[in-house]
């Protein structure tokens, strides 16, 4: 209920149903302006969709960064999924059992959905960290919209479909024209404008197209043309994917990306391919960095392992490729 007798909601709360007078925008954003002002950059990875690869894309992301010598902390905010963390943590066991080094960025599962908890998690692992990389769960909640604001850049991806563009907003299916934002995009115009007025910086939008499969080239083309015409009305940049390879799939199960093959001994050669497809994905962030030596490596303790265990486990990896 709205305080007051005959009081009407607050213009975000009657632009934007969903938003309850103690989550309006304003008081979002206060929320996180009252709090020390974190020094990392920070990628927030947030559609109100499942599906669309979210996680999958953050994950490449956090390697990509750390292997290009940067100090990355990695957030997973799905704390019944856990996407993000079960990949890292793959990744430090697949380190560990053949016995060599692999740049892993410091993470967590946040298991208490609160600003407070946000904060104190992202200091614990590195508050001096260059990049903060937030993958937070595919529905609206209170925690999900601070992700949102506390965003320097968020990356949004959508599967090439039209269901997936009605939540940046509304198209009219005669004339193309854009019409309205959707709940998605009207949560992220929202919340720029308000990170705006707290002279918070802006937020640097960019939607993804993820999981493009090559024989949908007549349905891209019109995906293709819709996105760019929201892109214009709703300030955010188009940024590409990854394909639908089912080697960036297999390779998830080991915490493995396309970059960390050559670092493996007796492996087989990575797919030029992958390797671009990360590298454009990166370059399509527009992130500021200076390239330096990779530090950014596991510092938990490794476990002995038998030779014929890291013999089984580098045939299974490539198998999966």
């Amino acid at each position: 209920m709205w305080k007051g007798s005959g009081a009407k909601p607050p213009l975000a709360a009657r632009i934007n149903p969903r938003w309850s007078d103690e989550e309006i925008p304003r008081n979002v954003v206060a929320d996180l302006a009252m709090r020390p002002r974190l020094h990392p950059h920070v990628i927030t990875f947030a559609n109100e969709k499942g599906g669309v690869g979210k996680s999958t894309l953050a994950f490449h992301v956090a390697v990509a960064l750390a292997h290009v010598g940067q100090q990355v902390v990695a957030v997973d905010l799905d704390r019944r999924q856990r996407t993000l963390e079960r990949g890292l943590t793959y990744r430090e066991g697949t380190a560990n059992n053949l016995g060599i080094r692999l740049p892993t960025p410091q993470f967590a599962v946040l298991e208490q959905p609160s600003t407070a908890s946000l904060f104190q998690t992202i200091n614990r692992l590195g508050g001096d960290a260059d990049f903060v990389i937030l993958d937070a769960a595919g529905s609206d909640s209170a925690i999900f919209r601070r992700a949102v604001a506390l965003a320097d850049t968020l990356v949004t991806p959508v599967n090439a479909s039209f269901l997936d563009l009605e939540l940046l907003g509304h198209l009219n299916p005669v004339s193309g024209v854009p019409e309205r934002a959707g709940c998605f995009g009207q949560t992220v115009a929202s919340l720029r404008e308000e990170r705006l007025t707290q002279e918070m910086g802006p937020i640097e939008w960019i939607v993804v197209k993820n999981r493009v499969r090559s024989a949908e080239k007549r349905h891209i083309s019109r995906v293709d043309d819709a996105l760019e015409r929201l892109s214009i009305a709703h300030d955010f940049r188009i940024g590409q994917g990854l394909t639908e390879r089912v080697a960036f799939r297999e390779l998830f199960q080991f915490g493995l990306t396309h970059l960390d093959l050559g670092l493996i001994p007796d492996m087989i050669r990575p797919q030029e391919s992958s390797r671009k497809e990360i590298a454009s994905l990166l370059d399509d962030l527009n992130l500021s960095f200076d390239k330096r030596e990779r530090t950014s490596v596991s510092n938990r303790p490794t476990a002995r392992v038998l030779r014929r265990t890291r013999q089984d486990f580098r045939a299974a990896i490539s198998n999966a490729l």
